[in-house]
């Protein structure tokens, strides 16, 4: 059941560009249904969208979106803030047929057909510089990296260091980083130990500060934040 919100509300860094004194009134004509998914699998493409919108933003919650095929996956892990079109796919008319598979790993609100480039530019850049971390030769940087990428997008700072409020398993890690669940386990208690990252309920402490190195490609390295 889907319904209706003021997204400039739900997510203010949108309405950056606008000038202040227009900023109300935009907030009241960018209306748009949400939908609240549950936990667990997520068929999308059944569920008739408006297609005729950019995509649909998440508001709340974090998904997976997994692609593969014989249990070899590439996954990518999504949250607020991003913009997707799970309808979309290449899959009839690829030579290699790779569908994806979409797991909530947390409830999700999605807000429905929402006009907004910027937020697919940005999802681009997110996953060039994820397919940047996992060419890392040690597991340790490729998680590392990953966390304290995840930090930087929803990660909240405590006196005790980053809290990353995102329920990662190890196996989900694992195909975040394109790495096998033993050797993620394994890196993952080293790194506990070494005061890095800790699991904690709900997601994962970071410590320490983020790595030196840094894992993204050229152009984006020198482009500003």
């Amino acid at each position: 059941m889907a319904t209706t919100s003021e997204i400039l509300s739900i997510d203010p860094d949108l309405v950056a560009a606008v000038p202040p004194s227009l900023r109300k009134a935009a907030q009241r004509a960018c209306l748009a249904g949400v939908k609240r998914i549950p936990r667990g699998e997520w068929e999308p493409c059944g569920e008739g969208p408006d297609r005729g919108g950019f995509g649909l933003l998440v508001v709340s919650g974090h998904l997976v979106r997994r692609v593969g095929r014989d249990e070899r996956f590439g996954a990518e892990l999504l949250g607020p803030g991003d913009l997707l079109r799970p309808w979309q796919t290449i899959a009839s008319a690829a030579s290699l047929p790779f569908e994806p598979r979409w797991t909530a790993i947390t409830p999700v609100e999605l807000a429905i057909a929402v006009q907004m480039v910027d937020r697919a530019t940005m999802r681009s850049r997110h996953l060039a510089v994820a397919i940047a971390i996992v060419q890392q030769p040690r597991i340790e940087d490729r998680l590392l990296h990953l966390l304290w990428s995840y930090a930087d997008r929803w990660g909240t700072v405590g006196p005790e260091g980053v809290s990353v409020e995102v329920p990662l398993t190890h196996g989900v890690l694992a195909e975040l980083a394109a790495a096998r669940r033993p050797t993620v386990s394994t890196a993952l208690g080293q790194m506990a130990k070494a005061g890095l990252a800790e699991r904690v309920d709900g997601g994962w402490l970071l410590r320490g500060g983020p790595p030196t190195g840094d894992p993204r490609p050229a152009e984006a390295a020198a482009s500003p934040a």
